[in-house]
């Protein structure tokens, strides 16, 4: 008859068969009737049952309210019908654990506390987890530099001081420097660490200010700073430095010893003074700073001083400078001749004073000059001359003729010369806008065993090549070998290489394909060979006792075993492979294993 194994609730737990033992419903082995040997097993239960399961893993089959002594933490844990809590201390997890009420909960990773109240756990503390780092308020004692204790609240951030609170003010010891923040001093009430801190809100106690005779003045009193205001009172400005305008600081009006100052800031800004007509607003009074020119109801002065309309000068006209601008439409001289260079005395100047003096003339594509130089003697002009029709001469001669110059059999020691678009400067040929072509009737030599240097690497088929370049290219052809590797490394087949092209002549990059052979692993297949004739063997008469003792006659056995050469023929089979090799850095290196065909 099979027992009926029942748990305390009266659920049925297993049906044991009679003889038979079940070891997979609890973790301890249940005996059926007339099992033989069940004493070994009894006591193992009760062992068990004494040790609470003892080990570092939880039991395999466990029942609700199991106990099971966890030796990697030494805790007593039990069995929820779901999982193994602790009892009798808080439960130690990453991650929530199923909780009941009042059940404690330390959080391994956050280093924080909770308390389960049967619906979800409360933050115990403390406030911040360990990825937050310290964060809130902290009361520390330090010494100041009397070696006196002060007490203070520190306020952290991330493990970050950010204000300290104090109720005195005090000199922090050297000691103390860390905890203070590196403050050289503690004020009394709330001290800031970072100076870019701000109170972000409205202060009550700051909606008004207490000016020096104890007068609230409310913020509706003051002139904003970031937009338009308006005064009723006069503006006064008690001191040299004056008012300055603009939003980067343009313009400012200031006093310079008993001087009145306007001074442009900025480099090269304008100034002027603006009036309103019935026209709109003009410019009265104008002052371009860059050209150093000052116009008079004019905004673009073209001299020092330029004045848009009539000038009325009652006094005499005083210039003293270096040249008169007459602007008319016309300009008449009586006299046939203009004479340059002479003085108020009708004195003659020198050529050295005469140096530069010509006849220049002004237009907005740039100034026109005709002008006598004493260094070479010579009228110079800036500005091409036309023949039109005419000839220059030099001495009679004519050399230049229309366009063309039949007279010119020398040009004299040009420095450099544009012919169309190429230039000639000294030894150096230059093509403006597009390659220099030579087109020869004949072949084209260097006559004088010179080299021809500066080319390029070519890149069409009929380019010259250079000595780097065929170098190059001669130096980085692929090399080929044929090898056997037979009990070598890849590094020495590299020095093998080396030995037969030697890196040191080679471009970085060069490669070399090497067929290889191994015989290391070959198989070999020996035919037409009579393997029994080569065995040789001789035997010896020997004396055989039976079962008592007694002879039972002579017997022949083994002595010796020799074999002879015998003759057949041999296939071996060796492994074949492809290997590739590139110079890096001055020395042969493996790189990869190919694709061999055969």
């Amino acid at each position: 008859m099979s027992y009926q194994i029942n748990k305390t609730n009266g659920a049925l737990l297993v049906d044991l068969a009679d003889g038979q033992i079940d070891n997979s419903s609890t973790d301890i082995t249940l005996i059926g009737r007339n099992y033989k040997g069940f004493g070994e097993f009894i006591n193992e239960n009760f062992v068990s049952v004494l040790e609470n399961f003892a080990n570092t893993l939880p039991p395999a089959n466990p029942i609700t309210g199991q106990l099971w002594w966890d030796t990697s933490t030494n805790r007593l844990k039990v069995y929820t019908g779901t999982e193994f809590t602790t009892g009798g201390g808080p439960i130690v997890s990453a991650t929530q654990p199923n909780m009941v009420e009042g059940d404690l909960w330390i959080n391994s990773e956050s280093k924080q506390m909770y308390f389960f109240d049967g619906n979800q756990p409360f933050l115990l503390g403390p406030a911040y987890s360990t990825f937050q780092g310290i964060t809130g308020s902290q009361v520390a004692t330090v010494l100041d530099n009397q070696s006196t204790s002060r007490t203070i609240i520190q306020f952290y951030i991330g493990n970050t001081i950010t204000g300290i609170y104090s109720k005195i003010d005090f000199t922090p010891s050297v000691g103390a420097a860390t905890a203070v923040a590196n403050l050289s001093t503690i004020k009394k009430g709330f001290n800031v660490v970072d100076a870019d801190f701000k109170w972000n809100g409205t202060a009550t106690r700051a909606d008004a200010l207490i000016d020096a005779t104890g007068a609230t003045r409310l913020a509706a009193q003051f002139l904003p700073a970031d937009t338009n205001g308006t005064t009723s009172g006069a503006l006064i400005i008690q001191n040299s430095q004056g008012l300055t305008i603009g939003t980067s600081q343009n313009n400012k009006n200031y006093i310079l010893g008993t001087s009145f100052v306007t001074e442009n800031q900025l480099t090269d800004h304008d100034w002027r003074v603006r009036v309103r007509t019935t026209d709109g607003p003009i410019d009265a009074f104008y002052i371009d700073t860059s050209e150093k020119k000052v116009g008079l109801f004019t905004a673009t002065p073209a001299y020092t001083l330029d004045v848009n309309g009539d000038a009325r000068i009652k006094g005499n006209l005083i210039i003293e400078g270096d040249r008169i601008g007459v602007e008319t439409e016309t300009l008449r001289v009586k006299d046939k001749n203009i004479e340059l260079g002479i003085t108020d005395d009708s004195t003659l100047i020198d050529d050295i004073t005469a140096d530069e003096g010509g006849v220049i003339l002004q237009s907005s594509g740039g100034s026109k000059e005709f002008i006598w130089r004493q260094s070479t003697n010579s009228w110079t002009t800036n500005v091409n001359i036309n023949l039109d029709g005419t000839a220059l001469k030099s001495n009679g001669i004519t050399l230049i003729q229309g366009t063309s110059a039949p007279g010119i059999t020398s040009l004299g020691a040009l420095q450099s010369v544009d012919i169309d678009n190429v230039n000639i400067d000294g030894n150096t040929i230059t093509s403006s806008n597009s390659g220099l072509q030579i087109t020869s009737a004949g072949t084209i030599l260097v006559t004088n065993n010179q080299k021809i240097g500066g080319v390029a690497d070519p890149t069409d088929a009929q380019d010259v090549a250079t000595k780097a370049y065929v170098d190059s290219a001669i130096n980085l052809e692929t090399l080929s070998f044929a090898l056997d590797i037979t009990g070598l490394s890849n590094t020495q087949v590299a020095l093998v290489i080396n030995d037969i092209a030697p890196a040191a002549t080679k471009e970085n990059g060069t490669e070399a394909r090497v067929h290889c052979t191994d015989t290391q692993s070959a198989t070999a297949t020996f035919t037409g060979a009579d393997l029994i004739a080569s065995l040789q063997k001789t035997e010896v008469a020997v004396q055989a006792l039976d079962g008592s003792g007694n002879d039972d006659g002579s017997v022949s056995v083994l002595d010796d075993i020799t074999f002879v050469d015998v003759t057949g023929n041999v296939s071996l089979t060796v492994s074949r492979s492809l290997k590739l090799f590139r110079v890096v850095g001055g020395a042969w290196a493996y790189i990869e294993d190919l694709t061999s065909s055969v």
